[in-house]
């Protein structure tokens, strides 16, 4: 086999064939919009639900402990939760919350009933929708229409001030 050989003329240590192989296979996941390295925060809104590393306030905005999740509203990456028709769609505790009247916060899985779709969420109207077919649940995850054919499942949501908790 032909070794490939570096700029100066000498053997670089690896044949055509696995130059070939390595080269496809990061091609491919480019092609595809792979990322080699996972996301766990999906926003909806502005804000970064993203615990930073430099640790300010926003480091305690959510937690998730097994099927616990605690959303502390005073942080600023969460400030669209702070008042009425303010959602955020929450990908690293596979939630979607959604404040309907300014107080009252309910949340839902992330998992949408139809094709599991997850990141294609939307919030208007007082409606979700899932734009990876176009179902629409009422803000109490009341089917509407579309092909997921049923309702949205709900979690319970208990709120003490500007904490809110989730039980999955």
């Amino acid at each position: 086999m032909e070794k490939i050989k570096d700029n100066q003329g000498s053997p670089s240590g690896i044949n055509r064939k696995q130059f070939l192989r390595t080269a496809g296979s990061t091609a491919l996941f480019a092609f595809l919009g792979i990322h080699l390295t996972g996301c766990d925060v999906t926003s909806s809104s502005s804000s970064d639900d993203r615990e930073p590393e430099n640790g300010n306030d926003e480091d305690s905005a959510v937690s998730v402990d097994g099927n616990i999740v605690t959303l502390n509203l005073d942080a600023d990456s969460l400030s669209a939760l702070r008042s009425a028709g303010g959602w955020m769609l929450l990908s690293q505790a596979s939630v979607i919350a959604v404040n309907i009247d300014g107080t009252l916060i309910r949340a839902f899985t992330d998992v949408c009933p139809h094709a599991s779709c997850r990141d294609g969420w939307g919030y208007s109207n007082e409606r979700l929708v899932c734009s990876c077919h176009n179902s629409v649940f009422e803000n109490d995850g009341t089917f509407v229409s579309g092909p997921a054919g049923r309702d949205l499942p709900e979690f319970s949501v208990e709120r003490k001030g500007n904490v809110v908790t989730i039980t999955k």
